[in-house]
């Protein structure tokens, strides 16, 4: 998982740098952060769930013509339910297809794959010792959906909503299970 980390990473930094130098008009290339809400959708051992945060995603992106774009993203939500807790983080890379509304409003389609890192810790008692943290790693698609308005040369916003699933494991040795994971986010972009 570092390996594809550092991949994924290298593409976000050189993907940008690189579309630059070969971009015909300013606003090909982009960069955009979000701030939102996720979830991770397992159901709680516990009675009580707690709600779910999500950290900013980010996004860079090429636009290859007035209508696709290669993009890459990242971004990281933590749960804690009473004691349990489920961090994941998620790097991907797909396609988004811009269908104008109007010449400043878009919708926005999005697909590709996604590299997922669930990281589950069991809940533990008062003066039990505390579990080991039990991390699991996946590559599945992800789609998403959003609306764009371009309201200057330069600057877009927008709001976004993306769906996936991971696989999490409660034990080590222990079954897989298939989680669902949704953000809801609202951004904005800068356009070079």
């Amino acid at each position: 998982m570092r390996s594809i980390r550092r991949v994924v990473a290298v593409l976000a930094a050189i993907l940008p740098a690189a579309a630059m130098a070969q971009a015909p008009e300013a606003s090909a290339v982009y960069l955009s952060a979000e701030l939102g809400t996720g979830k991770v959708g397992f159901s709680c051992v516990s009675d009580y769930c707690g709600r779910v945060s999500s950290q900013p995603t980010f996004r860079a992106g090429y636009r290859i013509d007035a209508s696709w774009a290669v993009e890459v993203s990242g971004l990281e939500i933590y749960g804690r339910w009473w004691s349990e807790t489920a961090q994941y983080h998620g790097f991907r890379l797909g396609a988004a297809y811009a269908l104008p509304l109007s010449p400043q409003v878009h919708t926005l389609l999005r697909f590709g794959g996604a590299v997922n890192e669930v990281e589950y810790q069991a809940d533990w008692g008062l003066f039990e010792k505390q579990p080991d943290a039990v991390t699991t790693r996946s590559v599945k698609p992800y789609v998403g959906l959003g609306l764009s308005w371009q309201f200057a040369r330069h600057w877009s916003t927008s709001l976004n909503a993306d769906w996936t699933w991971a696989d999490m494991r409660r034990a080590a040795n222990g079954p897989k299970e298939r989680v669902g994971v949704r953000t809801l986010g609202a951004g904005i972009a800068f356009h070079f």
